[in-house]
């Protein structure tokens, strides 16, 4: 076996195991809805629920707020040439920035009826405009920074 493929006494994937700490220590998801039709309906009990059951099962305490903290959330005045791509139905949108700590270079992108990472795949005909729209300006920005534009530098498209 390889050690990623390792498993516990329970039979539970090392991985997961992992994962689920972490889920519950540090990534305090929001409920997976959208317009309150997700499959997991708003809930406010949800975070004190998430809560008791990280205490019960690692003994550990949440950091809800770890999240926003270990992306340098609170200190990006001064970053440059970083997108926050945050699609609308992706639960890690709950880590983004808030705009007004963030500086010229840092852009905050909001995706409607986008999933996690949608803007960054290929793209497929099921993308919503949206979608097509936020790579462009992805795209768009990421050429500004790296010279495309400039002269004297060689293109490769």
């Amino acid at each position: 076996r390889r050690r990623h493929e390792s498993s516990t006494a329970l039979g539970e994937s090392l991985d997961m195991v992992a994962w689920n700490y972490q889920a519950c220590t540090e990534l305090i998801l929001e409920p997976l809805t959208s317009e309150g039709l997700g499959f997991y309906p708003p809930d406010e009990n949800q975070i004190p629920a998430v809560e008791a059951a990280c205490k019960e099962r690692f003994e550990a305490v949440t950091r809800p707020r770890w999240m926003p903290i270990s992306t340098g959330a609170s200190s990006l005045r001064y970053a440059t040439n970083i997108i926050f791509s945050n699609g609308e139905k992706d639960p890690w949108r709950v880590g983004k920035p808030s705009a007004d700590a963030l500086g010229i270079g840092v852009l905050l992108l909001d995706i409607p009826d986008s999933a996690h990472h949608e803007d960054l795949r290929f793209s497929v005909e099921q993308d919503p405009p949206s979608v097509f729209r936020a790579k462009t300006f992805e795209l768009q920005h990421i050429k500004s920074w790296v010279g495309h534009q400039s002269e004297g530098r060689a293109s490769v498209e």
